[in-house]
């Protein structure tokens, strides 16, 4: 499955209807950023039940400042509508799945 782009308008229903996925924030210039994608892209390769869904932290400042990002990129953990990790910084796919798995319910 592909990665949803959500925006300030959708991402709080996009949150809330999501029981396993990860979203990531992040910057189009952002070198990390595009590399957590790639990490992203393969982890869903793998586990293809988790969504994955990303937010333009420039284009998107309202959900930004709901979910308390300062930096990119950031990831969040969603289970269930609620987050339950969050991340700053980059990780690898292993590292990426750890988290998703030991987080929440």
């Amino acid at each position: 499955m592909e990665a949803i782009q959500i925006t300030d308008d959708l991402y709080a229903d996009h949150l809330r209807e999501t029981t396993g996925g990860i979203v990531l924030f992040h910057k189009k210039l952002c070198p990390h950023c595009k590399n957590m994608a790639k990490v992203l892209e393969k982890l869903n390769a793998k586990r293809p039940e988790i969504r994955i869904l990303h937010i333009d932290s420039e284009e998107n400042p309202k959900a930004m400042a709901a979910l308390g990002v300062e930096r990119v990129p950031t990831l969040f953990i969603i289970k269930n509508g609620d987050v339950t990790a969050k991340h700053v910084g980059l990780l690898n796919p292993k590292e990426t799945i750890s988290l998703f798995d030991r987080s929440g319910v």
